[in-house]
């Protein structure tokens, strides 16, 4: 399992499980950079958790599939997703995640690429 799955299973968690967004924060570099499709790039940690607790306050029920492999400078995902927007509208989308990992296994750049929403 590739740090990029485990953070996907993190992320099916974490808007019912706090616990799950600490876990999925430890997964970045202190100084790691997070590019979300359609918005400005956070970098450290601390940005990444505002982030992501942002996120999953937001949303729940999330539901995803994926598919990981290795690249030349780290991992890339292919994902589809399924939830409920805290308006009660469902949605889906898909997409794909690149990821450059750091010696120790952390992910320290993440760009985040939406290619289908309803």
């Amino acid at each position: 399992m590739t740090v990029l799955d485990r953070y996907f299973e993190l992320s099916d968690r974490a808007s019912a499980d706090g616990t799950a967004i600490n876990q999925l924060v430890e997964l970045f570099a202190e100084q790691a950079e997070v590019k979300p499709a359609g918005a400005r790039k956070v970098v450290g940690r601390e940005e990444i958790s505002k982030l992501y607790s942002q996120f999953f306050q937001s949303y729940s029920g999330l539901q995803r599939v994926w598919t990981t492999r290795k690249t030349e400078n780290g991992l890339e995902a292919i994902w589809a997703i399924a939830g409920k927007r805290d308006s009660g509208e469902l949605f889906a989308m898909q997409g794909r995640h690149i990821a450059e990992v750091d010696a120790q296994g952390k992910i320290y750049a993440l760009e985040v690429h939406v290619s289908k929403a309803s």
